[in-house]
């Protein structure tokens, strides 16, 4: 995609209106742009003060009065053009209505934040597969800190990431730190071993809307993903573990990450 390309699809693509392969294509065009990165960031933050400043603005909301008078007028009107029964079975029909398209037009954003998240998920887990464990990426790796200068200034807060404590059957050893990317999405990558197993902590940039408490993600194969979000990013704890020991080292995790993201 080219700059235009993209900034043509950006509203659409912070409102998760988009097809997960047109997804894709502004995630890779953003990693390898930093002017429309910023635009990006400029429409995000723009985004979040409308709303802010709509939810709390109090002279948007209907006074007294104006209730008062509405009730009055459609009191009156209602003489002349339907009895009082008629008109509440007209906007009984109609609440029902727009009450059915607000729950449908929500399960269609639930659905699509869904979808782009068990995306993620995926991708984590094939990051996790393929660097840490076969070093078959197509990408080199990057320091976190170069990570930091190109892409996103949170990846530099994880060079000072330690392994959790007081897991059962510790202790857990901290293998490697660095940056890559899997299927166009790009990771902070946290390398550990934990009984045996080789534990993925792969963080990403992610406005969906989990909580900072650890969600078990379904996905194909042995492996198990746990994630929770930390700020404006993501956080995905990946291995063949079983679900209660990922589960288990996620809420070991979410402190210290939600720590270093939260004023990023």
């Amino acid at each position: 995609m080219q700059c235009r390309d993209v900034r043509e699809l950006l509203d659409a693509y912070l409102g998760d209106q988009l097809l997960v392969e047109t997804t894709n294509d502004v995630v890779r065009h953003l990693e390898t742009c930093p002017a429309c990165r910023g635009e990006l960031e400029g429409r995000r933050a723009l985004r979040a003060r409308l709303q802010s400043a709509f939810v709390s603005a109090v002279d948007l909301a209907p006074t007294p009065e104006f209730l008062k008078g509405l009730d009055t007028r459609l009191r009156g009107d209602s003489a002349s053009l339907m009895t009082r029964r008629s008109w509440l079975r007209s906007w009984g029909a109609a609440a029902a209505a727009i009450v059915t398209a607000i729950a449908g037009g929500l399960f269609a954003r639930s659905a699509a934040r869904r979808s782009r998240l068990a995306e993620l998920a995926r991708n984590a887990a094939g990051d996790h597969q393929n660097c840490a464990i076969k070093f078959n990426l197509s990408e080199r790796p990057l320091s976190l800190e170069e990570a930091a200068r190109r892409y996103d200034a949170a990846f530099a807060s994880f060079t000072s990431l330690t392994a959790p404590m007081g897991l059962p059957d510790g202790p857990v050893d901290l293998l490697e730190r660095h940056s890559c990317v899997y299927e166009g999405h790009r990771f902070a990558h946290v390398v550990f071993r934990y009984r045996g197993h080789i534990v993925s902590l792969l963080v990403t940039g992610g406005t969906e809307s989990i909580g900072s408490s650890p969600e078990m993600l379904p996905i194909d194969g042995a492996l198990q993903v746990a994630t929770f979000a930390a700020g404006r990013h993501l956080a995905f704890v990946v291995s063949d573990l079983s679900a209660e020991d990922i589960a288990r080292f996620a809420d070991a995790m979410v402190a210290p990450v939600v720590e270093r993201l939260n004023n990023v």
